[in-house]
């Protein structure tokens, strides 16, 4: 049984080498990674060891993340020596327009070659073949992400970090406050819920952990 309050907090990845780099594909470590699926540049990776002495303290009880590199490689950092599994969400992907069709990610067994911390044994509420279809635009991510936000909400107790993308976070406030809301990259948001469906919103895009706050993308 869930008990409450609770927090939520939702973090977009760190930053992504594709970013920065045109030709990332060429470099070494993104083999096999399809278009839509950069890794973490060297300073996405720094990003995510400050997001992770952020939450050290910090009672976390499930991680979800979207199945991408960058996505798992930010979560797994995170709760790296937390005793914690990251759980790999398809729902909490990108908005797919954007994506490839089907979408670049590993299954659950590749990722976790690549990411220890990836839990094998959790059951995701989509899988990259059962995404819905949607539309064009950001937003087009919102059913889709609302539909995960209350499994997940219903399954699981405790304190809960999501890691998401640009699109899937802003839709995650949509959910959650209503009002779709983008945030910079590595940036922290944190949601209480303290009933059954009732969010109180403390703050969005919080970069203060960062010491680089330098172009953080937050569209």
């Amino acid at each position: 049984m869930v008990t409450y309050p609770r927090k939520i907090w939702v973090v977009r990845h760190a930053e992504r080498e594709d970013n920065i780099n045109r030709g990332w594909r060429k470099l070494e470590g993104s083999e096999g990674l399809a278009s839509d699926n950069s890794m973490l540049s060297a300073r996405g990776k720094q990003q995510a060891r400050e997001c992770a002495q952020r939450f050290k303290n910090h009672d976390i009880a499930h991680v979800f993340a979207s199945p991408y590199d960058r996505t798992v490689e930010t979560a797994s950092t995170i709760v790296a020596g937390k005793n914690l599994k990251v759980k790999a969400e398809p729902g909490l992907c990108e908005a797919l327009y954007l994506c490839e069709k089907p979408p670049g990610f590993w299954s659950n067994e590749q990722l976790a070659e690549k990411f220890p911390l990836v839990d094998l044994d959790y059951v995701p509420v989509y899988s990259k073949y059962t995404l819905p279809k949607e539309g064009y635009g950001d937003d087009a991510c919102v059913p889709r992400v609302k539909s995960t936000l209350s499994q997940i909400f219903s399954r699981f107790e405790g304190n809960l970090l999501l890691v998401g993308h640009g699109a899937s976070i802003g839709a995650v406030h949509e959910v959650l406050m209503e009002d779709f809301k983008y945030v910079g990259q590595a940036t922290v948001s944190e949601f209480e819920e303290t009933a059954p469906d009732c969010f109180r919103h403390k703050y969005s895009s919080d970069a203060s952990h960062l010491s680089d706050r330098r172009n953080l993308r937050p569209w």
